[in-house]
C-alpha cells in the first residue's frame, strides 16, 4: 500500500505540473521580465535627463551676462531642495544615522555633482560659445572611462570603446555642422577650461555613485545632495552680490529659475542616478552625446532653426554608438 500511494502521488504531481500556465513556471520568468522592464525604464530616464540638460545649457547661455552664474546655480538647487524635501522629510528623520555615518561620501558626491559641476558650467557659459561647450561636454564618456579605471580599475570593453568613438563622431558631425574646417577655427578660452573641469567633476561623480549609501532612499539621497549644493553656494553668491551682481527678480528670470530647478535638477538628477545604478557608469555616460542632438531639436522647435542632413547623419551615428556600447559582450 505505501508503494501504491507513493506512485499515485507522483503521478498526481506530474499531471499538475503538465497543466497549462501552472504556478511553478510563471515565477521563473518574472525576474527576467522585471529586469527587462528596469533596463527599459533606465534608458528612458537617461534620455529624459539628457533632454533636460540640453535645455539647461540653452537657458544658461541665454542668461549669460544677466544672471550671475553662482546665483543661478544657487536658485537651481534651492528650488530643487524645496520641491523634493516634503517627500523626503520623514525618511531623512528615520535615516539620519545613515547620513551621519556616510557623510564623507555624501559630501564628496554633493560637491562634485552639484556644487562644482553645475556652477562651472554656468560660469564657463559667460565666456565660451555653445559650439565649444557642446564639444567639451562630449568628452564626458571618455573621462568617465578614465575615472572608472583610475578609481576601480574597471576596464572598458571593446564594444564600449567602439560605441563611444562612433557616438563622438556623430556629435562632431552635428556640432561642426558637417564642416570639418570649423574644427580648425575653434579656440580655447577660460570658459572652455571651466566647462572642461566641470565635465571632469561630473565624470568622477558618476563613477563614485556606486559608493552611495545603499540604505539611503533615492529621494533622501537627492535632498542631501541639494542641501550640500545650497550650503556651499551661499557664500559664493554672497561674494557676487557684494561685487554688485545680484539675482534679477523679474517674471522672466523667475520662469528660468523654475525651469532649471525642476527639470535639469530634480527630474534629470533622479533619472541619471537611476540609469547609472541600472546599467553602470561607463554605459550611462555615453548618453551625454545626446545633448547636442537634443539642443538642435530644441532650437528647431522654439527658435525655428532648420533641421539639415548633417543633423540626421549625426543622430544616426550617436544612436548606433549607444547601441554598440550597450550590447552584451
Amino acid at each position: 500500500m505505501p508503494r501504491v500511494r507513493r506512485v499515485a502521488c507522483e503521478r498526481h504531481l506530474r499531471d499538475n505540473s503538465a497543466m497549462g500556465d501552472n504556478a511553478m513556471t510563471k515565477p521563473a520568468l518574472a525576474p527576467r521580465e522585471a529586469g527587462r522592464f528596469e533596463m527599459t525604464t533606465a534608458y528612458l530616464m537617461l534620455v529624459v535627463a539628457m533632454l533636460s540638460w540640453a535645455g539647461n545649457v540653452t537657458i544658461g547661455r541665454a542668461l549669460a551676462g544677466w544672471v550671475p552664474p553662482f546665483g543661478l546655480s544657487l536658485m537651481r538647487w534651492s528650488i530643487a531642495f524645496v520641491a523634493v524635501f516634503p517627500f523626503a522629510a520623514r525618511e531623512l528623520l528615520t535615516q539620519r544615522h545613515v547620513i551621519l555615518r556616510e557623510w564623507r561620501i555624501l559630501l564628496a558626491l554633493g560637491l562634485l555633482g552639484v556644487s562644482i559641476c553645475n556652477s562651472l558650467s554656468y560660469l564657463g557659459l559667460q565666456w565660451t560659445t555653445a559650439l565649444n561647450a557642446a564639444l567639451l561636454n562630449s568628452a564626458g564618456p571618455m573621462l568617465t572611462l578614465a575615472a572608472s579605471f583610475l578609481f576601480f580599475r574597471e576596464r572598458a570593453t571593446p564594444l564600449q570603446i567602439a560605441g563611444v568613438t562612433v557616438s563622438l563622431v556623430g556629435v562632431l558631425v552635428i556640432v561642426l555642422r558637417g564642416d570639418l574646417a570649423a574644427l580648425l577655427a575653434l579656440s580655447i578660452n577660460r570658459g572652455d577650461v571651466a566647462i572642461l573641469v566641470g565635465v571632469a567633476s561630473w565624470a568622477i561623480y558618476t563613477v563614485l555613485l556606486r559608493r552611495r549609501p545603499a540604505d539611503l532612499s533615492p529621494v533622501a539621497f537627492l535632498v542631501v545632495l541639494f542641501a550640500i549644493g545650497v550650503i556651499t553656494l551661499l557664500p559664493l553668491y554672497a561674494a557676487e552680490a557684494a561685487l554688485g551682481w545680484s539675482l534679477p527678480m523679474v517674471p522672466t528670470a523667475f520662469l528660468a529659475y523654475a525651469f532649471v530647478g525642476l527639470f535639469p535638477a530634480v527630474i534629470a538628477f533622479f533619472g541619471w542616478n537611476r540609469g547609472v545604478a541600472a546599467i553602470g557608469a561607463n554605459r550611462a555616460s555615453l548618453f551625454t552625446h545626446l545633448m547636442p542632438l537634443f539642443a538642435a531639436f530644441l532650437a528647431y522647435l522654439f527658435l525655428g532653426e532648420h533641421i539639415a542632413a548633417f543633423h540626421l547623419a549625426g543622430a544616426a551615428l550617436i544612436f548606433f554608438g549607444i547601441f554598440l556600447a550597450n550590447r552584451a559582450p
